[in-house]
């Protein structure tokens, strides 16, 4: 479809520290990483959501809330994924971090456990 032809704006890993350390309460991070993963360490105050399981019932309410997509590392598909298919349900400000979880830890930046 045309929605799968456009690119998703991405973020840096120092734009995405950025947000974690401002919490607004606007912005949300989402790790589509395996469950294993995700409890050895994510992103702090990430959620885990595997990147078939998004539906309009684990995203926020408002629709012009900030979302951050998150996997492995740049070769990865499951983030990408899951950011179409938050954009394919109204969501207007979707992003991904392509460097995902392999680029945050190899930066140093804090990661969250469990």
């Amino acid at each position: 479809s045309a929605a799968d032809a456009k690119p998703l704006p991405s973020l840096t890993l120092a734009q995405v520290a950025e947000q974690v350390e401002k919490r607004d309460g606007r912005t949300f991070i989402f790790d589509s990483n395996p469950r294993d993963m995700y409890v050895k360490e994510h992103v702090p105050g990430a959620r885990w959501v595997p990147y078939d399981a998004v539906t309009a019932k684990v995203l926020p309410a408002d629709h012009s809330a900030t979302l951050i997509f998150y996997c492995a590392n740049p070769q990865c598909s499951a983030s990408p994924h899951a950011a179409r298919s938050a954009v394919a349900l109204g969501f207007t400000n979707v992003y991904v971090m392509p460097e995902g979880i392999f680029g945050w830890t190899a930066a140093g930046l804090p990661v969250e456990k469990g």
